[in-house]
């Protein structure tokens, strides 16, 4: 349980701090997942540790409110995936007002003495968990209620999420690949709705609404215990098996006209709404040629942010265009042009007489390694020996 617990906590953690794709989205998700799981394996130490100590620990651990925390996140992560919109709104804070008032509730108890803590885990152990509704864990919201109120509460946004799944309709695409990327997303959608929603029912519905002792805990919840901990495996084994659910659904997203009556290298802002398909995918090129003719990737700044910003393209889009589209990652498409750029000078100088240091900085490279790296990677050879060839 506690191995399966820790990846869980890690690969979330992981999540939230590096992922590629749709990167606000896959927050929500990350901090679902992590929240989710730190309030299992808490809840798992709360009724089957006997030390005072790890009760005491937990119980300085804002778990309750994290509890709250988790249904507006999954539905916010469902949402952003069916809107193709991952922006925080200024009204999505009310989502987390009860979040709120129970981690204030618990304020005045976090600060109290570590003794104080410590004669609660001896309460837990060897008392009846009924005594502790009128204990000063929270004084905004009594413990029983509380422990009711958060099972309703997911359970609500259960339905809302199930509520915005089957109302969805994603738009088809002549492409066979994104057909292929709708179609995984959606039944990841499905599947992720389906064992969140079993392990709520499990967890918040189930075993916590009624606050009983801790022996009477031990005796029923093994085995829900280790239903929640093989489900959440399952959602984390989906992840890592089919990597390109962290794209996303790409689907009505402003798109940046070209203006066929003005040059090619000037771009309108005229937008329209359309959907994720091979036009789309052609205005892509068409932009990233642009920026190709205007030198930018010489600029030793130049990341995949900076390309997103330049051509007014959202980052999950380019994201899953570099890696599943045109089958080649940002930084080795910006490295290539940068040595195609180098040879060019190489060959039209012919007698390079500038040492290759230079000639690295010149094409848009930080450093003389990386130069020299992405010049054998894409040439087979390191820079003086082609200097040499041509000379020869």
């Amino acid at each position: 349980m506690y191995l399966l617990s820790g990846f869980g906590i890690f690969f979330s953690a992981l999540l939230m701090v590096y992922n590629k794709g749709y990167k606000s989205s896959n927050i929500y998700l990350g901090l679902f997942l992590f929240l989710f799981n730190f309030i299992i394996l808490s809840n798992y130490l709360y009724i089957y540790s006997e030390s005072r100590g790890t009760i005491a620990f937990i119980l300085s651990i804002p778990i309750n409110a994290s509890a709250f925390a988790i249904g507006p996140l999954a539905f916010l992560y469902v949402r952003s995936i069916l809107k193709d919109e991952v922006h925080f709104t200024k009204n999505d804070w009310i989502h987390f007002i009860l979040f709120a008032m129970i981690f204030l509730g618990r304020i005045t108890y976090n600060l109290s003495s570590w003794d104080d803590k410590l004669l609660l885990a001896d309460k837990i152990i060897n008392g009846s968990w009924r005594s502790l509704s009128n204990s000063s864990l929270n004084h905004f919201l009594p413990l029983r209620i509380s422990y009711k109120l958060k099972g309703l509460h997911f359970l609500i946004y259960l339905i809302a999420i199930w509520y915005i799944l089957l109302k969805s309709r994603v738009k088809r695409t002549s492409s066979l690949a994104l057909l292929k990327q709708q179609k995984i997303v959606h039944d990841w959608l499905y599947f992720f709705t389906v064992t969140v929603s079993i392990l709520g029912v499990l967890l918040g519905i189930i075993l916590f609404p009624n606050t009983k002792d801790k022996l009477t805990y031990q005796l029923e919840a093994n085995i829900l215990f280790m239903f929640v901990f093989c489900g959440f495996l399952v959602l984390i084994l989906g992840l890592i098996l089919y990597p390109q659910i962290l794209y996303g659904i790409p689907i009505e997203k402003t798109l940046v006209k070209i203006n066929e009556e003005v040059s090619e290298s000037e771009v309108m802002d005229e937008t329209e709404s359309i959907s994720f398909n091979d036009d789309y995918i052609d205005t892509i090129r068409l932009l990233l040629q642009k920026w190709k003719e205007e030198f930018k990737f010489k600029n030793p700044n130049s990341s995949f942010s900076r390309l997103s910003i330049d051509i007014d393209i959202p980052k999950h889009h380019l994201a899953y265009f570099f890696n599943q589209i045109n089958n080649e990652k940002y930084i080795d498409w910006r490295n290539r042009l940068r040595v195609e750029y180098a040879l060019e000078i190489l060959i039209r100088e012919q007698k390079y007489d500038k040492t290759i240091e230079v000639l690295g900085a010149e094409s848009g490279f930080r450093s003389y390694s990386a130069f020299i790296r992405s010049f054998k990677q894409f040439t087979g050879k390191l820079p003086k020996d082609f200097i040499r060839e041509i000379n020869a």
